[in-house]
């Protein structure tokens, strides 16, 4: 499958990116916490936070992806690659939940 580059907007590529480094900054907080010995209830609830706030980001890069690129897949007459990339996409997020 060769290389593609995405096609975000630069709002959506600016909003993933904040999101992100937000995410960055959680896992740091948890990292302290650790270090710090915080009740265990408290750091479960900050992983389950960054995972939410993963789930987000993983959601708007989908949705980027069915708005462009497999719509551009598909009107190239690609349509068996972008099935196989949504299939595997499926695949992953079912594993990851």
């Amino acid at each position: 499958m060769a290389k593609r580059k995405s096609s975000l907007s630069l709002q959506r590529k600016q909003d993933l990116l904040n999101r992100l480094k937000s995410v960055r900054g959680h896992l740091d907080g948890i990292i302290k916490m650790i270090e710090d010995d915080t009740y265990c209830v408290q750091v479960i609830k900050q992983i389950a936070a960054v995972r939410g706030a993963l789930d987000g980001v993983s959601r708007l890069e989908l949705q980027n992806h069915l708005e462009h690129c497999v719509v551009d897949q598909i009107k190239g007459g690609e349509t068996a690659a972008a099935v196989a990339e949504l299939m595997d996409i499926l695949t992953l997020r079912r594993e990851v939940a």
